[in-house]
């Protein structure tokens, strides 16, 4: 039995003290030359993937964000779409080519992007690994990282560009 994930009112409350709690003004979102301070996310997509984390135990999980747009351009997720873990690894994760050549093609004929690259880390923080920025091919697209390493679920967005890592914040609704 997986417990649910706090409300939508709760994220937003907790991404609204976070925010304040930042002296620099928080990160921003810079990919593709646009920026903006958050990329928004329904909460019933955040429990989807930590579902599919914890589905994935003792191994890490994967799966891709679909939307119409990139967040740097205002786009939201419609969707999540869990993909297998073929390196079925606690410590890596790599998306099935062949699963991964299908879902591509789907989100071509539905005109979809990929609006965030989602894997999860059983033991470790929401934080993207070397390997983790080294593997980064999407760079206007968003990492999600799921953390399973505390009894509550950690989830965190990371721009990934030319190996520059920035945390982006996520705004729930």
């Amino acid at each position: 039995m997986s417990r649910r994930l706090p409300s939508p009112e709760d994220w937003s409350a907790a991404a609204r003290a976070g925010e304040a709690a930042r002296t620099t003004g928080g990160p921003a979102l810079a990919v593709g030359g646009l920026a903006a301070t958050t990329a928004r996310l329904a909460a019933v997509l955040l429990q989807q993937i930590v579902d599919a984390a914890r589905a994935g135990l003792p191994n890490e999980a994967c799966g891709l964000l679909a939307a119409q747009r990139h967040a740097a351009d205002g786009g939201q997720p419609d969707r999540f779409v869990p993909l297998a873990n073929a390196a079925a690894s606690p410590y890596r994760y790599l998306i099935d080519p062949a699963e991964q050549l299908r879902v591509m093609l789907e989100l071509d004929d539905r005109d979809e992007i990929v609006w965030g690259i989602v894997h999860s880390h059983v033991a470790s923080a929401a934080v993207p690994s070397a390997t983790d920025v080294g593997l980064a091919y999407y760079p206007d697209s968003l990492y999600l990282i799921c953390s399973l390493a505390r009894d509550e679920p950690v989830i965190r967005a990371w721009a990934i560009r030319d190996g520059q890592v920035t945390e982006v914040p996520l705004a729930v609704t």
